[in-house]
C-alpha cells in the first residue's frame, strides 16, 4: 500500500512523524521546565512560610512566659517597675500580645489558602491549615477566658487557661514539624518523579530518535532511490542507451515519469527502426532507380541496333515467303505433271510434297521471332524513355480497367481463363496519363492470368476499382489465385530483368516499368502474397488530384511543346 501512494502524501506523512517527534521533544522539555519551575515557586512559597510560622511559634511561646491572668501581670509589671528603676523593658499587655498572635495568625492563614492551589505534594497545606484553625479556635477561647473578671480568682478558669495556652504551643510548635515531615515526604516523591520524568525523557529522546530513522529509511526507500534510480535511466537514456528500461516498485509520480521515459525510448526505437527500414527502402530505390537509368541507356543503343538487323530480316522472311506464294501458286491449283514441269522444272517438283509447308513453317517462324525480337526492342525503348512524352490528366480508371479486360479476355491464351472486374460506384477519376494506365493494368492482368495454371478450371484474375475521396485517391486491386510468391521474389520484384515466369519467355521489365510509371505519377504500388501457391495481389493508390510535382511535371512538358 504504500508503494501506491502519491510523493505529496508521502511527504505529508512524513512532515506529520517529523511534526509528532517535535512535538515529543518539546513536550518533554517544556514539561520539565515547567515542573522545576513549579518546584522552585513551590519552596519559594514554602520558606516564606518559615518565617511566619517562626513568628508564630515566638509571640505564642512570648503568651505561655506569663500564666497568671493580665490583671495580676499588669499589679506585678507595675511593681517591678517601681522597683527596679534599671530595668527598660516594658512587656506588652496579654490583650495585646495575644491580638498579635491573632495578626500573625491570620497571615499565616492567608498565606496558606493562596499557595493550597499548588499540585505538588509539598504544596498540600491541608494540616497547617488544620492546626491554624485550632490555634486560632484556642486563641479565641483565651481571648473571651481572658476577658472573664473572675479569672485571677477561679483558680479551675486559670487553670483552664494554663492548659489551652500549653496546647496552644505544642500546636505552635506542630507547625514546624509538618514542614519538615512534609519536606522529608516531599524528598521521596520528587525522587519518583523526577525518575519517572527522566524515563519519560529517554523514552521519548529514544521513540524520536526511531522514528527519525525510520523516517530516514522511508524516505531513502522510497524517494531517494528511485530518484537515483530515474536518474541513472535518465543518463543513460540521454546517452543513446534507448534499450535501457527504469524499473520502480512505486506507483508514484516517479513511477509515472519512469514510465514515460521508457515510452518515449521505445517510441524513439521505433521511429528509429522506421528511418532505417526507410532509409533502406530509399536507398534500394534510389540503387534500382540507376540501375533503371544505365539499363535505359543501354537499352536505347542495343534497341536501335539490333532494329535494323531485325527488320531487314523480318522484311527478307515476309518477301520470301510472298515470292514463294506467288511461284508454287499457280502450280499447286493444277494437276497437270506437264505443266508443273514446264513452270518450275525439277525443284518445284520436288517441292510439291511435305518439304513445301515445312518452308513455309520456316518462314513464318523467322518472321514471328524477328517480331518478338522487335516487341523486345520497342519495350526497351518504351522503358528508356519512360514517362518522357506522356502528359498527365483526369482519366477515368473504371474505363481503362474495363477496355483491358475486355481486350485480354479475347486473346487466344487466356480465353479458358477467368477474369472478374468490380468498378467503381462513380468514375474514379485519376490524375495520370490514359496510355501508361492503360499499360499498368495490362501488366499487372496479363501477369496475373500468367501466373494461373492452365489446367485448372477454378483460376481466377479479379480487378477491383474504388474512390477515396476523403483522403483524395484512387485504389486499383488486382489478385488472383495463381502460384503466389516467396520472399525473395517479394524482395526483387522489381528489379529490372528478374523474372520467374514457368515458360522462360519473361523479359523482367513488365514490373519495374509498371513500378516506375506508379511511382512517377505520385502513387504506391505494394505487392502482397501469403506465399506460394497461395495467390498475389497488388495494390495500387494513385492521387484523384494535381499534386505538386504532377503541376511542375505538366508545366515543364508545356513547356517544351
Amino acid at each position: 500500500m504504500l508503494s501506491r501512494w502519491t510523493i505529496r502524501k508521502k511527504l505529508q506523512i512524513a512532515m506529520a512523524v517529523l511534526g509528532l517527534v517535535i512535538a515529543a521533544l518539546g513536550y518533554s522539555s517544556f514539561r520539565g521546565v515547567y515542573a522545576y519551575k513549579e518546584l522552585v515557586g513551590t519552596l519559594s512559597s514554602r520558606a516564606s512560610e518559615i518565617p511566619l510560622t517562626a513568628e508564630l511559634t515566638r509571640a505564642i511561646d512570648d503568651l505561655r512566659l506569663d500564666k497568671e491572668p493580665t490583671q495580676t501581670r499588669e499589679v506585678l509589671s507595675f511593681s517591678l517597675q517601681d522597683n527596679d528603676a534599671s530595668s527598660n523593658y516594658t512587656r506588652p499587655p496579654f490583650s495585646d500580645r495575644l491580638q498579635q498572635v491573632r495578626e500573625i495568625l491570620a497571615r499565616y492563614k492567608s498565606r496558606l489558602e493562596s499557595s493550597h492551589s499548588d499540585a505538588l505534594f509539598l504544596a498540600d497545606r491541608s494540616e497547617e491549615l488544620q492546626t491554624a484553625e485550632k490555634i486560632g479556635e484556642l486563641v479565641n477561647e483565651i481571648a473571651w477566658r481572658n476577658g472573664r473578671k473572675d479569672l485571677g480568682t477561679n483558680r479551675i478558669a486559670r487553670m483552664q487557661q494554663d492548659q489551652d495556652l500549653d496546647q496552644l504551643g505544642d500546636l505552635a510548635h506542630q507547625l514546624p514539624d509538618l514542614l519538615t515531615r512534609r519536606m522529608i515526604s516531599f524528598r521521596d516523591e520528587v525522587r519518583t518523579r523526577y525518575r519517572t520524568w527522566i524515563i519519560m525523557a529517554w523514552s521519548s529522546a529514544i521513540v524520536a530518535a526511531g522514528m527519525l530513522v525510520g523516517l530516514f529509511v522511508y524516505a531513502r526507500s522510497a524517494v531517494v532511490r528511485p530518484f537515483k534510480n530515474l536518474l541513472y535511466g535518465a543518463r543513460l537514456v540521454a546517452q543513446c542507451d534507448f534499450a535501457y528500461r527504469i524499473h520502480t516498485s512505486s506507483s508514484d509520480e516517479i513511477a509515472e515519469l519512469a514510465h514515460a521515459i521508457n515510452l518515449g525510448a521505445q517510441s524513439f526505437l521505433a521511429i528509429q527502426k522506421d528511418l532505417k527500414e526507410q532509409v533502406r527502402q530509399r536507398s534500394e530505390e534510389v540503387i534500382r532507380n540507376e540501375q533503371l537509368a544505365s539499363v535505359g541507356f543501354l537499352a536505347a543503343g542495343v534497341a536501335h541496333e539490333i532494329n535494323n538487323p531485325l527488320a531487314a530480316i523480318a522484311w527478307s522472311a515476309e518477301a520470301l515467303e510472298g515470292r514463294l506464294h506467288r511461284i508454287l501458286h499457280p502450280v499447286l491449283q493444277s494437276s497437270d505433271a506437264n505443266r508443273l514441269e514446264d513452270s518450275v522444272g525439277d525443284a518445284g517438283a520436288s517441292l510439291a510434297g511435305s518439304d513445301l509447308e515445312t518452308l513455309r513453317t520456316y518462314l513464318r517462324r523467322i518472321q514471328d521471332e524477328a517480331f518478338r525480337c522487335k516487341g523486345i526492342t520497342e519495350r526497351l525503348l518504351d522503358f528508356s524513355r519512360l514517362g518522357t512524352n506522356q502528359r498527365k490528366q483526369q482519366t477515368d480508371m473504371n474505363t481503362i480497367v474495363e477496355d483491358v479486360v475486355e481486350m485480354v479476355r479475347h486473346l487466344g491464351p487466356y480465353r479458358s481463363q477467368k477474369v472478374e472486374f468490380e468498378l467503381a460506384d462513380k468514375p474514379a477519376i485519376a490524375w495520370a496519363s490514359p496510355q501508361e494506365m492503360t499499360q499498368v493494368v495490362l501488366n499487372l492482368v496479363t501477369n496475373a492470368l500468367e501466373s494461373l495454371d492452365p489446367d485448372s478450371k477454378t483460376g481466377m484474375v479479379r480487378v477491383k476499382v474504388q474512390n477515396r475521396p476523403e483522403s483524395e485517391q484512387v485504389y486499383l486491386l488486382i489478385e488472383d489465385n495463381g502460384c503466389g510468391m516467396d520472399d525473395e521474389v517479394l524482395k526483387h520484384l522489381f528489379e529490372p530483368f528478374f523474372t520467374r515466369r514457368r515458360d522462360g519467355r519473361g523479359t523482367g521489365l513488365g514490373l519495374p516499368i509498371t513500378n516506375r510509371i506508379i511511382t512517377d505519377h505520385g502513387g504506391r504500388i505494394t505487392p502482397r502474397s501469403d506465399g506460394p501457391g497461395m495467390g498475389s495481389r497488388f495494390e495500387i493508390v494513385l492521387p484523384s488530384k494535381l499534386t505538386n510535382d504532377s503541376l511542375y511535371d505538366n508545366h515543364h512538358e508545356l513547356a517544351i511543346a
